[in-house]
């Protein structure tokens, strides 16, 4: 039983080993990757991935093989698609053919990258180890030259129909369609500058009101909140700066301390060329230091006190280890704190007073400290409790400290939220 147990224990180190050595393979993550997209069937990014794990380690003939058999499919499968879309009447199929012929050029051009670190292995490697790959290059450029114009077209003409509607759904998917025609022809006709006016006429701007709450906490959150949205930018929101909004209240003599109502909210919108307000409120919890103590944990272990040597009836002398109980007894003191915060939000349309979004975030953040200590023999205790009774007892953070930890990913969270609300 302990032979098997032992050969067990073997084979599991080596096992672990192993694998360990497999991962840090050059290439291995982007083979298995190649493969997993294989198994579903995604041959194109199969190809790829075996692509990039050939260019870490072109000695994995593996990845070689997988590349040509995911290759050939993907082709196929592109080539299947374009001779569907071929069929289809109206220039909507134009985009569409674009991006099919555009994956087949990737392709292309990911076996010709090959090429080169294929001949080199080559040359390093003995005759019986050398590969080639039968894979036929094509260039497809002129074909996406050629379509490249009427998907443009086709994308300019969808621009021009929502840019005549004025709700700013529409002239979102127009600034859509005309930033589309620019990614087959750059700079296509005046798509640029149709593009423009149609983002800006799509541009929904937030007007963030002071939070209610603790006033440190909330001029942080929002100070972060202005920071990820300059850093972060979404396409069609806009949220306005302290600094814009702090200008505007300056040059209209508007003083924003204190309690405000619907109307000045309204005026202050309008002023900031706002289309919705957020407003929201910040509620703080605290949980002050508290010590729970254990007293008198008993402890005892049969260890080994001394050896002693003897003659066995064969006359031999060995040694034999004395075990005797020691014992001990500990204290043991948890010390922990807490501080929570949920935020309540509201955005609110301008034109109509309806509330349009609303959520709560909500994050805490804990402190924890545990440390023991004892008396009587110390080699009694346990792994942990030799481990607690080296720890110190530590000062909790201050109230408002553990606020402000707290604090730190709310920001974040609350932006998340709002990008949510206006996904692209």
């Amino acid at each position: 039983m302990k032979y098997i147990f032992q050969q067990s224990s073997i084979l599991f180190l080596v096992t672990i080993i192993f694998s360990s050595c497999v991962v840090f393979i050059k290439g291995y993550n982007e083979y298995k990757s190649a493969q997993r997209f294989h198994k579903e069937r995604n041959y194109h990014q199969a190809a790829l991935y075996a692509s990039k794990s050939l260019k870490l380690n072109a000695k994995n003939k593996k990845a070689l093989n997988l590349f040509e058999k995911s290759y050939r499919l993907a082709v196929e499968e592109h080539k299947s698609n374009i001779m569907n879309l071929e069929t289809i009447e109206d220039d909507s199929k134009w985009p569409r053919l674009y991006y099919a012929y555009n994956k087949l050029q990737i392709l292309s051009d990911e076996l010709v990258s090959l090429q080169p670190i294929i001949k080199l292995e080559n040359v390093n490697a003995p005759v019986v180890l050398r590969y080639e790959t039968n894979l036929p290059i094509q260039d497809y450029n002129e074909e996406l030259n050629r379509i490249g114009p009427l998907a443009a077209q086709y994308e300019y003409n969808k621009g021009l129909e929502y840019r005549a509607i004025k709700d700013k759904e529409s002239q979102k998917k127009a600034a859509k369609a005309f930033k589309s025609a620019q990614q087959f022809v750059p700079n296509y006709k005046n798509s640029k500058e149709l593009y423009n006016e149609t983002r800006t006429a799509a541009l929904i701007t937030i007007l963030i009101l002071p939070f209610d709450g603790n006033q440190n906490l909330v001029n942080y959150i929002r100070d972060q909140m202005m920071t990820i949205q300059t850093n972060k930018p979404k396409e069609f929101l806009q949220i306005i700066t302290r600094d814009h909004l702090n200008s505007i209240l300056l040059e209209q003599k508007f003083q924003l301390s204190g309690m405000v109502d619907n109307d000045q909210i309204v005026e202050i919108g309008e002023l900031a060329g706002a289309n919705q307000i957020l407003t929201a409120s910040l509620q703080s919890t605290h949980r002050p230091s508290e010590i729970i103590v254990a007293e008198d944990i008993k402890q005892e272990k049969k260890i080994v006190v001394r050896k002693e040597k003897y003659v066995d009836d064969n006359g031999v002398e060995k040694t034999k280890k004395i075990k005797e109980n020691v014992y001990a007894t500990i204290d043991r003191f948890t010390k922990s704190a807490e501080s929570n915060l949920i935020l309540n939000y509201q955005i609110t349309d301008l034109a109509s007073g309806l509330t349009i979004y609303s959520g709560t975030v909500k994050t805490n953040a804990k402190f924890f400290n545990e440390w023991a200590t004892y008396e009587g023999d110390k080699r009694a205790l346990s792994s942990k409790n030799k481990y607690l009774v080296q720890n110190k007892e530590k000062f909790a953070p201050s109230k408002e400290e553990l606020f402000m930890q707290a604090a730190e990913t709310l920001p974040n969270k609350l932006m998340k939220k709002i990008s949510n609300h206006y996904s692209d």
